[in-house]
């Protein structure tokens, strides 16, 4: 990688050649090997089409010396502003947004393009975001708390559902591999920036399902870093459940969001009662608790089987972090009012 020294003041200049057809925006903040992997995943991609990366970063550091790459130089890191950024100086008729810790798989252009393109009522289209594989151990675990069914995120682009699906809960699909119509984007105003980090893309999707069709499909694949657990995981869940709570209470949350915070707090009272008014009956619940993650994580986990004993006390420590979470937000917000 070569470092780009700024041209035209803040803007590289568009690609030679051909309008680009797909253009592609990474807000870019990590330094190192991740970036880099990043944008060299984007740009050798197996497509006969046009496209372009839009980078939007505080520089123009580590960018290959490529055509197809333009640098939006913006030092807000708010990431919702940094995309719209990049919107704006878009030229292709798609937008694709990825991650600068997520690597496209080859054709992950081609098969979101092509997608997007069967219909026309179709106006966006999200795919998987699993683990990167050779994600260490404690990425592992990240991974496993957020593809587990029933008891993880809930996201399916987290679970990498196999089925093609319309997506109805704008928490479906996630930003980090999405492919938006350019003329969709704009006309629903993109990125909501007063929202900011954490729930900008829920609020994106939510508008564009207003507008038309959805999809998700298991052939547009990004391999995404997750946070290490324990530290830096649980740092980041309690920033997006305690967003959750001030929704939830402002009763500003999707419909889907609220009812899953509700069933997560009725939960966990139930479990806090119990634990008061008979200890040894709670125990015993916490050790079916137990039992049940294993049988639900274990055919998901990428993590080796001497790891296995790690994830029933991750998934107690994923939960409650969850639970006060929405707790905290909801109070923040309730007092707020006051």
């Amino acid at each position: 990688m070569k470092s780009h020294a700024p041209r035209q003041g803040w803007l590289f200049p568009s690609p030679v050649g051909r309008r680009a057809e797909i253009s592609v925006i990474m807000p870019m903040d990590r330094p190192g090997d991740d970036a880099a992997r990043a944008v060299l995943s984007v740009l050798s991609q197996q497509t006969d089409r046009p496209f372009e990366l839009i980078v939007v970063a505080a520089s123009g550091a580590d960018l290959p010396e490529d055509e197809r790459v333009r640098l939006v130089l913006f030092p807000e890191r708010n990431p919702a502003v940094r995309r719209n950024r990049g919107a704006k100086v878009a030229s292709g008729s798609i937008l694709a947004f990825i991650d600068d810790d997520a690597f496209a798989s080859p054709e992950w252009l081609e098969n979101g393009a092509s997608r997007i393109e069967e219909a026309e009522d179709i106006i966006a289209v999200g795919g998987p975001d699993r683990g990167a594989a050779d994600a260490p151990v404690g990425e592992q675990i990240s991974d496993t708390l957020l593809a587990t069914p029933l008891i993880g995120s809930g996201i399916a682009a987290h679970e990498a559902r196999a089925e093609r699906f319309e997506v109805r809960a704008p928490f479906d699909v996630a930003l980090v591999n999405l492919f938006v119509s350019a003329d969709a984007f704009r006309e629903v105003g993109g990125f909501d920036e007063s929202i900011g980090y954490i729930g900008e893309d829920t609020d994106l999707i939510k508008k564009l399902l207003e507008r038309g069709r959805v999809v998700y499909d298991p052939a547009v694949i990004v391999r995404h870093r997750r946070r290490p657990f324990p530290g830096p995981y649980i740092r980041q869940r309690w920033r997006y459940r305690v967003k959750t709570g001030e929704a939830v209470a402002a009763g500003t949350a999707p419909s889907g969001t609220r009812k899953k915070a509700l069933v997560l707090l009725a939960g966990g009272m139930s479990f806090l009662l119990l634990l008061a008014l008979s200890p040894t009956i709670a125990a015993i619940v916490l050790l079916l608790y137990f039992a049940g993650v294993l049988a639900l994580a274990i055919p998901v986990t990428p993590l080796p089987a001497r790891w296995w004993w790690v994830i029933p006390p991750a998934f107690l420590l994923h939960h409650g972090t969850y639970f006060c979470g929405v707790v905290t937000g909801m109070v923040r917000q309730l007092t707020r009012r006051e």
